[in-house]
């Protein structure tokens, strides 16, 4: 900041200039310069820095729980994350512990040393309640119980830390309030002080502190903004935290751009699947008859990918779309919307004619939109990512964890249901004859004709390799080797188009009527499928009930 040096340039003029009249101007001179000094020490205690290192920790923050909920939180037991996630989150954790370290030792030159023990009390806190996270971390195996419970202390002390970073905020922003009426005060006076002087040098110290107090004024309108700005940004970062689908984080986006930009009418027009297509995601006004632009391409912002602020609607290079509106003349900005890197819709703020968006306007616009998509971004890829984690790549079906996550639902809530053991017959001769791609055509078809042939709510996955297994809920067997010979039915007709070399499919069927354990149900339709084998093949068999004879079904 140049508020010092400039001070001291204006102290040592008024200095020349009263000792030229007289002593009772130097005394006049020394009466003013001392409120003005106080005023300037306000000032520089204002600048302090450390307002903005503890929003740059709770940004941080902010992030690591983000990464914890992400990659630990949530993680399948079992599953290890990537080395790269763990350098994110060791990063991630060293750069919190460095920013809280920087803000506790500027809480203890402010004389703030409760403070800063608390906060490194809870930084304490968390790093205990992080290092029991360490065998989920590495993919160690933890009962469900004792994972609960360290998860809701790594919760419970990340969000103890956060609660205590809030206080100090409000604290530190009280402060700067405070700071703020002494600096007002001390000018007050000095302006006082400024009426008792005579001649020309009161004219010139009048001057003088008028220069201060409008530079004063200026920053502490600045500063206001800022803490205004800040608090905003960790609002809206809090509540789309809490968001869980694009809908709602649509929402958040709305309410929060009705409370930041109240004198514009927002809207936010985002591209279909098809991205040929535009359509309303959310408004802060339910009055206002938006854009009419219909597609991407014809969107200049979108289309360019730049910010444009057009200052009336009447003027000549304004945007086409934004003239002969019902509502008459107008204002605008458009800001481009991109989700993972890609532009997929606009922001557009429309105003009063000739009075366009202020630049406090479009950062609050700027900030709400990318926040927004980056959340929606994250959003996607996380429903991506779990998809690919709980499906077979190749076929699209369920693979064997997420089927036994399934089949534990069903357990829980008492759900009877039949299970099939299936495996593609000579799998391995039809690979050796016609090759591999061959042979993922065969299981990709296979398992098209499976989803096509069961309930929605009936559950199939790949078991590993050309073995398959389908469970049918509220299912008896004879009701399930009916569904069966329908998948070989459906099976051959498909075969028929001719894109894929000719095979068949064998099946054992048993029920949770056989056993109560999964394992022992999946053990005795594998039994059923070895004595179909036996048999030929290409049908389907139910395991032997007990004490019964069994009764293979023959194909048909």
């Amino acid at each position: 900041m140049h508020t010092q040096p400039r001070a001291l340039d204006s102290r040592k003029w008024i200095f020349a200039t009263g000792a030229l009249t007289g002593a009772a101007i130097v005394l006049a001179s020394l009466v003013i310069l001392s409120p003005l000094t106080a005023a300037r020490n306000d000032l520089r205690r204002a600048a302090n820095p450390l307002s903005g290192q503890l929003a740059a920790l709770r940004t941080t923050l902010l992030h690591f729980q983000i990464f914890l909920e992400r990659n630990v939180d949530d993680i399948a037991p079992g599953t290890p994350p990537t080395p790269t996630e763990l350098a994110s989150g060791a990063l991630l954790t060293q750069t919190q512990k460095d920013q809280a370290t920087t803000v506790a030792n500027g809480l203890r030159g402010m004389a703030r040393s409760s403070d800063a023990r608390a906060l490194d009390a809870a930084m304490t806190a968390l790093g205990a309640a992080l290092d029991k996270m360490t065998p989920i971390a590495v993919g160690s195996f933890v009962p469900l119980a004792t994972r609960a419970r360290i998860v809701e202390s790594e919760r419970t002390a990340l969000e103890r830390l956060w609660n205590l970073t809030t206080a100090l905020e409000k604290h530190l922003a009280d402060d700067d309030t405070a700071t703020d009426a002494a600096a007002d005060d001390h000018l007050g006076r000095a302006r006082t002080a400024l009426l008792i002087a005579v001649g020309l040098d009161l004219l010139l110290v009048l001057g003088t502190a008028f220069v201060f107090g409008r530079r004063a004024g200026r920053q502490a309108r600045a500063r206001r903004l800022e803490v205004q700005r800040q608090a905003y940004e960790a609002r809206l970062l809090r509540a789309l935290e809490m968001t869980r689908t694009e809908p709602v984080v649509y929402d958040v986006i709305g309410e929060s751009l009705h409370d930041s930009v109240r004198d514009l009418s927002v809207e936010m027009l985002i591209a279909d699947s098809s991205r040929a297509h535009f359509r309303r995601a959310l408004s802060n006004n339910g009055e206002f008859d938006g854009c009419g632009v219909v597609s991407p391409l014809d969107c200049p912002a979108a289309a360019g990918g730049q910010t444009l602020v057009f200052p009336s609607s009447g003027a000549l290079d304004a945007c086409p779309h934004l003239k002969d509106r019902p509502s008459g003349p107008c204002s605008a900005a458009c800001l481009p919307v991109s989700i993972a890197g890609r532009t997929v819709g606009v922001t557009h703020a429309v105003g009063r004619d000739g009075i366009p968006p202020s630049e406090t306007d479009l950062e609050a616009l700027n900030f709400t939109s990318r926040r927004g998509s980056d959340r929606i971004a994250m959003l996607r890829a996380f429903a991506t990512s779990e998809t690919q984690a709980r499906t077979d790549p190749l076929t699209g079906l369920l693979n064997r964890r997420s089927l036994e996550h399934r089949v534990r639902d069903l357990r829980r809530e008492g759900t009877p249901y039949s299970l099939a053991y299936g495996d593609l017959d000579h799998f391995k001769i039809l690979n050796d004859t016609y090759g591999h791609e061959a042979g993922d055509r065969a299981l990709r078809l296979f398992s098209r004709v499976l989803r096509d042939s069961i309930r929605p709510n009936d559950i199939a996955a790949r078991y590993g390799g050309e073995e398959f297994v389908i469970v049918l809920p509220d299912c008896g067997t004879d009701v399930a080797v009916g569904v069966l010979e329908r998948v070989r039915e459906r099976l051959t007709l498909a075969l028929t188009a001719g894109h894929v070399p000719s095979f068949t499919v064998t099946f054992g069927v048993a029920s949770t009527a056989y056993a109560t354990e999964y394992d022992e149900i999946v053990a005795i339709a594998d039994r059923a499928l070895l004595d179909a084998k036996a048999a030929g093949r290409n049908r389907v068999v139910a395991a032997e009930f007990p004490g019964a004879g069994r009764q293979p079904i023959e194909q048909i």
